[in-house]
């Protein structure tokens, strides 16, 4: 299967050669938190495509930061509490378009964490509170899972397969800029 991706891979970034591109790729760390049948989620909005979506908690990782220390950092941060950061789990790298009309098109490389908060997060009817103005987490039953907008598409179906699936890693590739 990996084959399969990495093939694809390459078909798609050669399509994107006439297009404006950053060449940076982004590293990203990301939490997978499901607590008493819920994950949790930051949910926003694309002004560019005027959807709606989740992400999970998580962020950019520094330079001379591992993914962990990014991930302690994000936590407190965003929802002020210490993070035990488990096993990596997935791998998802995607091409997009940028969130704004004058982006250039985005090459990110997320990793993606089991984890669990040492401590409880400050919440009141399925509302998590962030100190951070712009943030919106919330807990998404694991039910509603299927009728979201799960950024990227990669994360959403490891997690509805992931009970049924036998692997232990998982890499995806996705190429949402229509190239």
């Amino acid at each position: 299967m990996l084959a399969l991706e990495e093939s694809k891979l390459s078909d798609n970034l050669a399509k994107l050669s006439d297009m404006p591109y950053n060449p940076q790729r982004e590293l990203i760390a990301r939490a997978i938190v499901i607590l008493n049948g819920a994950l949790l989620v930051n949910q926003s909005h694309n002004k560019n495509t005027n959807e709606d979506y989740c992400a999970l908690p998580g962020g950019h990782v520094e330079p001379k930061e591992s993914c962990i220390e990014a991930l302690h950092r994000e936590f407190c941060e965003e929802l002020d509490v210490e993070l035990q950061v488990d096993d990596m789990c997935f791998v998802s790298e995607s091409i997009y378009p940028g969130r704004r009309r004058e982006d250039s098109i985005r090459h990110e490389v997320v990793l993606y964490f089991n984890a669990t908060p040492s401590g409880p997060l400050q919440e009141s009817d399925g509302v998590v509170f962030s100190p951070e103005a712009k943030k919106n987490f919330r807990w998404l039953p694991l039910t509603e899972l299927p009728g979201t907008n799960l950024l990227p598409v990669a994360i959403k179906e490891f997690l509805m397969n992931r009970e049924s699936s036998s692997e232990s890693l998982r890499y995806a590739f996705e190429d949402s800029t229509g190239a």
